[in-house]
């Protein structure tokens, strides 16, 4: 905490030495002009008479209101534009003494009523806008997405990385909270972003240092997409098709019809997304005085899937609107494989037994889910001053983890098996109220309560093989029913203001967190309250010729989840254990990042330092249970920090080509309370995106990327570094409403995931190679004035199948 209270009064001071920053000699305030609501995306361009380039380029505030700083006397003309808005001009603005203000008041944009073209003319949004408390990833800045996810779009993201099972980390770490429209995933991590098609999707929130609104728990922060709601007044609706070499497969559609003061959607998507890959593991586990050594080698299979329908209807009144939304679905993830399993022990080196098997496994995490919400948004007055209020409801039934594993010999006949089941009933509840009180032109104060709540009850049951009466039996040792609930109640205050051009937010949640575990295993009973605090400090200033700096600071937990806890034995596969700690402790961060942008023209650069230190870190530990299985248990391995660099820059280098450079560095550090040799783990860590978009005309577009993802360490382990190349070709048709992308992934057939793990009685060496070639098609169609945006192009880290074995 000593750390925390430097920086703050450093952030003081530093705030003490702009109070001379110069006021703003051009400002106004941007709205949309059918419904009023502030539009912060848009860029502000100011250009000199006579000159063809901007002199000042800056983006609004939350509020949409902007201001131009360090202008020199003289004549000029404002342009304002944003993707599907009419361009706003205002000619002759004179400068003509030092104290010369000019107060464009409120600028009311118009939408466009036509249709993709003449907004692609218009204006194209940068891959990624920096605010004072967040990033906003754009879908619509990489065109060859369509038929992705949320992951995809995410993928040129510094510091995003995917493992060879298509896990999501950022900066080393999966511990971030998704949201859906500011409310909980159904699902989580990286399932969660899965199974949301790229094309329902508007934009997504970063918010890697989150402030006081926000829940604290995520150790990297929150992911928060947007969907698609808001469309021209009328009648319109997209659809799109999607289909791979992999036997991947999806269709997704969403119809919207916008009133004046009403508007309803409507819309769902079928989505089997299929990986293969050949899998290939050496391991040696040593229990006792055996040594058992195993190969496994063969093919593997996943498909992460989602059925569903959603519907959603909003009313706006002068001052209130009322929202309500309902979803329904059926999603989850299978896993197959069929490989080839040859195992030899030994003792003091000598061997005395070996095997050799066929192995085939079947993994099945599916739920039906039902969601809705209901909300409004109360204006008291223009100025900023409001009420909002939601509530969220879902249950999840019929949820079922299911494993299968068998070993059958040369002749086909089964030696060895077992079957699991873990039947579960999920509730989620939501509700919060926030208050928005703005006491000067400048200034505001939040203030709110949240409250949340997780419940789940099951049972979890196992059969085994019995060689000599060759048939299943049921384990009653195994047999265990459980009960989880997870209560938080929050509260939090925040204060915001901006002076000339320093702007400043500071805020404070109190959470209180009540925690139920109900286990038949005897003694495995836990019970947990506690009241915490988490601060939260950002700080943003612009400097002269538009340069912005941006520093903040936020506290935050990782609270144990129910699979962390689970205190009974599970199998992934024949030799795969695991087993949850009921003792598992919280991890609590401490993030701290600075931030650097500069608009030069339409070319863009940003920088972004940072540092996290994490306490009692959570980590899945693997050691030897049984000759030849190996149990993955939870514990807090010790403490961990990453310190590092992202920079990302966007070109235009011609007309015709535009580059995106995306890139992160960072030193990465493990103490290690497990190491028995008392070193620490560490690593540099880097990952680098070069993305290339050519432009053959009015209706073709080529991508053309790199990928090179460096090394990485665990507490137990490491990962190798790995390359790949990708192209697509998008072509439009029919006047742009029908476009087909073709997707080529990994086109030099490099990419490669190779995990070692080194023990004093474990070694293991997982190799995983993606089939190839991987292929995909996507047609998009939009019809009637439908606000079509093209979207990034599918993830291609997520090319592997299998590494937790």
């Amino acid at each position: 905490m000593k750390k925390c209270f430097y920086l703050i009064v450093a952030l003081l001071c530093f705030s003490l030495s702009v109070s001379a920053a110069p006021i703003s000699r051009i400002k106004g305030k941007i709205v949309d002009a059918g419904t009023n609501q502030p539009l912060d995306f848009a860029d502000v361009l100011l250009f000199k008479k006579g000159e063809s380039n901007p002199v000042f380029h800056v983006l609004p505030d939350r509020d949409g209101s902007f201001g131009i700083t360090d202008v020199q006397n003289g004549e000029y003309s404002l342009m304002i534009r944003l993707v599907g808005y009419d361009l706003f001009t205002r000619p002759e603005i004179v400068l003509a003494s030092s104290s010369a203000i000019v107060d464009l008041g409120t600028i009311a944009m118009k939408p466009l009523e036509v249709g993709l073209a003449e907004v692609e003319v218009v204006a194209q949004k940068k891959q990624v806008i920096y605010k004072l408390d967040k990033k906003v990833i754009e879908a619509s800045s990489n065109m060859l997405a369509s038929g992705g996810t949320a992951v995809d779009i995410l993928e040129n993201t510094p510091s995003i990385r995917v493992d060879a099972e298509g896990e999501v980390s950022f900066r080393g770490s999966t511990g971030f909270a998704v949201y859906v429209d500011g409310k909980p995933s159904v699902f989580s991590g990286t399932q969660a972003l899965e199974q949301i098609p790229s094309g329902h999707i508007e934009n997504i929130e970063i918010i890697t240092t989150p402030s006081a609104r926000h829940d604290t728990g995520g150790d990297v922060g929150i992911i928060n997409i947007i969907t698609k709601k808001h469309a021209q007044h009328g009648f319109s609706g997209m659809v799109n098709l999607t289909g791979s070499t992999f036997l991947s497969r999806g269709v997704d559609f969403l119809l919207t019809q916008q009133n004046k003061s009403s508007r309803w959607y409507f819309g769902g998507g079928w989505t089997d997304r299929l990986r293969k890959s050949d899998f290939d593991q050496e391991k040696t586990t040593i229990v006792a005085d055996t040594a058992t050594t195993s190969h496994s080698k063969g093919p593997r299979e996943s498909n992460n899937f989602n059925y569903s329908l959603k519907a959603g209807w909003m009313y706006a009144l002068p001052h209130t609107t009322f929202n309500a939304d309902l979803e329904g679905g059926y999603g989850g993830r299978t896993r197959t494989g069929d490989l080839d399993y040859t195992e030899e022990r030994m003792v003091d080196k000598k061997p005395f037994e070996k095997g050799d098997y066929y192995s085939r496994d079947d993994y099945d995490l599916h739920e039906t889910y039902f969601q809705g919400s209901v909300g409004f948004d109360h204006q008291f007055n223009d100025n900023g001053h409001q009420l909002t209020g939601s509530f969220y409801l879902k249950y999840g039934g019929n949820a079922m983890e299911y494993f299968q594993s068998d070993l059958f010999n040369k002749n086909n006949e089964r030696e060895q098996g077992h079957r699991a089941w873990e039947d579960e009933h999920r509730w989620t509840v939501r509700g919060n109220l926030d208050y928005v009180y703005p006491y000067s032109k400048t200034g505001h104060i939040e203030a709110g309560y949240q409250y949340f709540s997780y419940l789940e009850d099951g049972d979890y049951s196992m059969q085994f093989w019995s060689p000599e009466k060759q048939e299943f039996y049921w384990r009653d040792d195994i047999y265990n029913t459980f009960y989880f609930q997870h209560g938080i109640n929050s509260i939090y205050a925040i204060v915001g203001d901006s002076y000339k051009s320093f702007d400043f937010q500071a805020g404070v949640r109190g959470e209180h967190t009540h925690r139920v575990l109900r286990s038949s295993i005897p003694g495995k009973d836990r019970e947990y309250n506690k009241f915490e605090f988490f601060p939260s400090v950002h700080l943003g200033y612009t400097f002269p010729k538009d340069h912005k700096l941006m520093a903040s600071y936020s506290r935050r937990i990782t609270r144990p989840e129910l699979f962390f806890m689970e205190p009974y034995i599970t199998y992934r596969d024949y030799y795969s254990a695991e087993i949850g700690n009921p003792d598992i402790r919280s991890e609590y961060i401490n993030s701290f990042e600075l931030n650097y942008k500069k608009n030069i023209g339409d070319h863009t650069v940003s920088a972004t330092v940072f540092h996290r230190s994490r306490k009692d870190k959570i980590e899945r530990l693997r050691v030897p249970y049984q000759a030849g299985v190996t149990l993955d248990s939870m514990a807090n391995v010790g403490h961990d920090y990453s310190t590092g660099l992202e920079l990302s820059g966007q070109v235009q280098l011609t007309r015709w080509w535009n580059v995106n450079l995306n890139g992160s560095l960072y030193h990465y550090k493990i103490k290690n309370q497990y190491k028995q040799d008392g070193t620490n783990e560490k690593s540099t860590n880097y990952d680098i995106i070069w993305n290339n978009a050519f432009d053959l005309g009015k209706s073709t577009r080529i991508q053309l990327d790199g990928n090179f993802v460096g090394p990485s360490v665990t507490t137990q382990g490491r990962t190798d570094a790995f390359w790949y190349v990708n192209l697509a070709v998008r072509q439009q048709l029919m006047n742009r409403k029908l476009s087909a992308t073709l997707a080529f992934r990994d086109v030099f057939n490099s990419a490669r995931y190779v995990s070692k793990i080194t023990t004093s009685d474990l070694q293991s060496i997982t190799r995983i190679r993606p089939n190839y070639p991987l292929i995909t098609l996507t047609l998009s169609y939009t019809f009637n004035n439908f606000k079509a945006k093209t979207t990034q192009r599918k993830e291609d880290h997520d090319l592997f199948e299998g590494t937790n074995h």
